[in-house]
């Protein structure tokens, strides 16, 4: 499952409340954003096994799924996972991320040491910990990727294909968020259709886009399966 939206806090809770149910309570806006479930391949040249379950859930819809959210410690990660535990139980979300918590957020559920970047680590999560749900998180944004764009192209688009390719191989369903910083100076404005010009001048606005076309791409090589995309933003 990914789906795209505008990484902003009632944004992401708008685009997960049918996931997460009457634990996320309707804004004072009343406006929801909806759209079927979406299913998304990672793309890269690691060969990912022939009989992964990429069109199977991995939990049916009576059991409590099993949750990480990477890059925990960051805008969205914690006030997630509270949402969340509230729903499936504090022991079925895990935050993660490579900073160390603070003692209320790791007296608060669980949590562990995380690194996108590590593809074996990042499997051995998964299957241990029998995950079903993945929120990817992690990303380094505009100001710090542009002070380092190296690694801002490492964490935001590598990462982003480990991500992928671990959620193929394990039938885990993934949520990726997206920005309004995947918009350029071009892009039309007021109101800015999904299909547009984007150009964007930072290497998270373009790693994002990337993102977006990754689900685009799979999709386009799934066109004989069930699966579905939809790119979804809000506003500020």
């Amino acid at each position: 499952l990914l789906v795209v939206s505008v990484c902003l806090p009632w944004t992401v809770v708008r685009m997960l409340r049918q996931v997460v149910g009457p634990a996320v309570q309707r804004p004072a806006c009343g406006c929801w954003a909806s759209g079927p479930p979406v299913r998304v391949l990672g793309l890269s040249a690691r060969r990912i096994p022939a009989d992964a379950g990429f069109h199977s859930t991995s939990a049916s819809e009576t059991e409590r799924p099993r949750v990480l959210i990477t890059g925990g410690l960051g805008q969205l990660g914690v006030g997630l996972a509270n949402l969340l535990r509230k729903r499936f139980g504090k022991d079925n979300v895990i935050l993660s991320d490579i900073r160390k918590p603070p003692d209320h957020v790791f007296h608060s559920g669980p949590f562990i040491y995380s690194d996108i970047l590590d593809y074996k680590n990042l499997r051995e999560i998964v299957v241990n910990n029998r995950i079903t749900w993945l929120f990817h998180y992690s990303a380094l944004l505009s100001a710090v990727g542009e002070a380092n764009v190296s690694l801002a192209r490492a964490v935001n688009i590598t990462g982003l294909h480990n991500i992928l390719d671990t959620a193929a191989e394990h039938s885990v369903r993934l949520f990726v968020p997206s920005t309004i910083g995947a918009f350029g100076p071009s892009s039309p404005r007021d109101p800015t259709p999904d299909l547009c010009v984007q150009r964007p001048r930072t290497i998270y606005g373009v790693s994002k886009v990337h993102a977006e076309l990754m689900g685009e791409v799979s999709i386009t090589r799934m066109a004989n399966s069930s699966a579905t995309w939809k790119l979804a933003r809000g506003s500020p």
